[in-house]
């Protein structure tokens, strides 16, 4: 039984990691709002793009082509997030030192708090520890399972998504972009395409206007609340502005992420602890000209599946299982062999996908998985 319970393990990690074009949209809170807050503030935000792009997403397509979160930016108090909000407009070079310190003593003595210094080194300490969560959790629910990450930011939540930015890796930057609501930044990070931050801040929204530096409203209306302000039903210019930001941002994701591929390649894996009719198998794809160099191939996806044999049909192909020679290829105590024919080659998608090889003794068909070729169909150029 528990090897019965690794194993499935094994699989769905293996078939998590096929959904290299899929979206994870996350909605980041601004301050004061707890868990239960952001959470309403991502349905709503789900109600919005149902309302505004039922084409791409309809209920039928949730966790299929994307998926819809929260990151929650904790509420520490009323003070303290206030606080905590201009450390990071400073850190970010938006407000001087001096603007910081005087704006943290006045907050602070209204807080009936005279150690300062006391104060400031808990909200730091707060601030790194909610910013390292986030982080994680981006990473374990995203990044590492090949998705993309947009995230929605109300408010203070863009000082984080900014922070955030600057802490992704060259690759985690190129499958992550942020759509700015209300923002107190000066700036929008992320992957765009264009020198246009995308961002809507409200012409009434007198909170943002009294923060230094910050962009410059873009947009009719009143308020800063993210429902009942920005999404509100009556206002029409700041919904179409969120929305077309958010299309604008799932489709440059998609392009970056899933047309890329100019011609694909699979290592199958013999493992002694399976049986012998089961294969890992491990797909390649190349930007490149066709080409085998080992430097110009990326890993798209992972497969585990049964051959399909085919003792009485013909064999295109011929020759025993091709060792690769390359031992980097070689894993968790399986051994590599090219599985499309004898010199290893790029194919098309619709090539791999079909042909069989001679093992020495009996055809076999690696039987693709039909998600795992839309998907690579999604990424083929």
């Amino acid at each position: 039984m528990k090897n019965i319970i690794i194993l499935l393990l094994i699989v769905l990690n293996l078939q998590a990691n096929t959904e290299p074009c899929k979206t994870d949209l996350y909605f980041g809170n601004g301050v004061w709002n707890d868990r239960e807050d952001a959470k309403n503030s991502m349905d709503k935000m789900f109600d919005f793009l149902q309302e505004e792009n039922p084409n791409y997403f309809s209920m039928a397509d949730e966790d299929v082509t994307y998926s819809i979160k929260y990151m929650h930016n904790k509420p520490y108090g009323y003070i303290e997030d206030l606080i905590e909000t201009y450390w990071q407009l400073y850190t970010s070079g938006q407000i001087s030192e001096g603007y910081f310190t005087f704006v943290a003593r006045v907050l602070n003595v209204l807080d009936f708090n005279f150690d300062f210094q006391a104060k400031i080194k808990g909200i730091v300490n707060n601030y790194h520890l909610n910013l390292t969560e986030m982080y994680d959790r981006y990473r374990e629910e995203s990044f590492d399972l090949n998705h993309n990450v947009l995230l929605v930011a109300h408010s203070q939540g863009n000082l984080f998504g900014n922070q955030l930015y600057n802490t992704l890796s060259t690759e985690e930057k190129e499958k992550f972009t942020m759509v700015s609501v209300g923002t107190p930044a000066s700036h929008v990070l992320g992957n765009t395409s264009s020198s246009n931050a995308p961002y809507t801040t409200l012409n009434s929204d007198y909170l943002i206007k009294s923060i230094s530096n910050s962009l410059p409203s873009n947009t009719d209306g009143f308020g800063h609340t993210f429902v009942d302000s920005y999404l509100a039903s009556g206002n029409f210019a700041s919904r179409a502005n969120i929305i077309q930001d958010i299309n604008d941002a799932v489709n440059l994701l998609g392009q970056n992420s899933c047309t890329q591929y100019k011609h694909f390649r699979w290592i199958a894996y013999m493992c002694s602890s399976r049986q012998s009719t089961e294969l890992e198998v491990d797909i390649y794809g190349t930007k490149d000209v066709l080409s085998s160099q080992i430097s110009s191939e990326e890993l798209v996806v992972s497969d585990v599946r049964e051959r399909i044999s085919l003792q009485n049909g013909s064999c295109p192909l011929n020759g025993w299982d091709y060792r690769t020679g390359v031992s980097q290829y070689d894993k968790n105590g399986c051994t590599a062999y090219t599985f499309d024919d004898t010199s290893g080659n790029y194919h098309s998608l619709d090539y791999i996908a079909s042909q069989t090889y001679d093992n020495g003794y009996t055809c076999t068909q690696y039987n693709m998985d039909p998600g795992i070729t839309e998907n690579l169909r999604s990424m083929q150029k």
